[in-house]
């Protein structure tokens, strides 16, 4: 049986807030859950949709998150996609991320740190900056008829894509990391983010006509990577939730194309976790930094 152990009330994290799914990296493990929201209503019978499913009731507004938003939302997919996280949804993910975490892991944990992200071409001291302000207050809600207490106490903001670098062993890299509403180009030279040749693609995977037209979006990117002169023989890691299948497709246009694989340094081991969780861990060694 796996035991709970607070050896502090304090907690680092990398979240990755994404719009299909968020990831947790902390130094007890990983944790993931649907992002979709949507509004409160009663339900006269209460079905379970899958493992995330939570009710939710969070500085007066009131919801369902996770599977069973996925499938209840009357308004669509529940998911607010663009180029930025600077957003109330961003701000539900993200409280929700620590409780499931907190709940998960660590149960008695008060004061949180985190990394979290922001797109390439939208992460500009303003936008970073309304994201610190979003999240960092104490925190008093409900979710699933249990109580959350916590406080925010230090928020960072990296750029998703360029802080992948940071979950894996290091060298001069290509990243191209596919979300479900954008794709994120950077370039790492001698562990330094190269603005010239870095952007993002507001298009993801969730946003295309077709979501099985992996040959389409492989073109579509290798197009935009040739606008940020980047080249059929640079050295490509691709990470995001589609990484693993999607990597073939990238081999037509780029010789030297591979995977992330990132490593996560537990409390007592390192593991190797699947390449959607490249930005959380990066996320959250760049937090170590930061903050301990």
């Amino acid at each position: 049986m796996r035991k709970e152990i607070v050896l502090t009330n304090e907690l680092i994290l990398g979240v990755d807030a994404g719009n299909y799914k968020a990831k947790v990296a902390g130094v007890y493990g990983i944790d993931s859950f649907k992002t979709n929201i949507c509004n409160w209503f009663e339900r006269d019978i209460e079905e379970t949709f899958g493992p995330d499913d939570m009710e939710f009731d969070i500085e007066g507004r009131k919801g369902y998150a996770g599977t069973i938003a996925q499938f209840e939302d009357e308004f669509g997919d529940g998911t607010t996609y663009g180029d930025t996280k600077a957003h109330q949804d961003t701000k539900i993910r993200i409280l929700l991320a620590i409780y499931r975490y907190i709940d998960k892991y660590c149960k008695g944990v008060e004061r949180v740190s985190l990394v979290t992200g922001q797109p390439i071409n939208r992460h500009k001291e303003g936008e970073k900056s309304k994201i610190i302000d979003m999240l960092v207050d104490d925190y008093d809600f409900w979710v699933n008829g249990k109580r959350a207490n916590f406080t925010i106490e230090a928020v960072k903001v990296a750029p998703e894509g360029s802080a992948a670098f940071w979950s894996q062993n290091q060298r001069d890299l290509k990243i191209i990391d596919i979300g479900s509403g954008t794709v994120n180009f950077a370039t790492i030279l001698d562990k330094k983010h190269i603005h010239k040749s870095s952007s993002t693609l507001n298009t993801g995977i969730e946003t295309l006509r077709n979501k099985d037209d992996y040959e389409a979006l492989a073109r579509a990117i290798f197009q935009f990577a040739t606008k940020l002169k980047w080249k059929n023989t640079d050295a490509v890691a691709v990470c995001g939730g589609i990484a693993e299948k999607f990597t073939s497709y990238l081999e037509k246009h780029f010789i030297e194309v591979s995977c992330m694989k990132p490593m996560l340094r537990r409390q007592y081991d390192t593991i190797a976790v699947p390449p959607t969780f490249a930005n959380a861990v990066g996320f959250y060694n760049l937090a170590k930094g930061a903050f301990q």
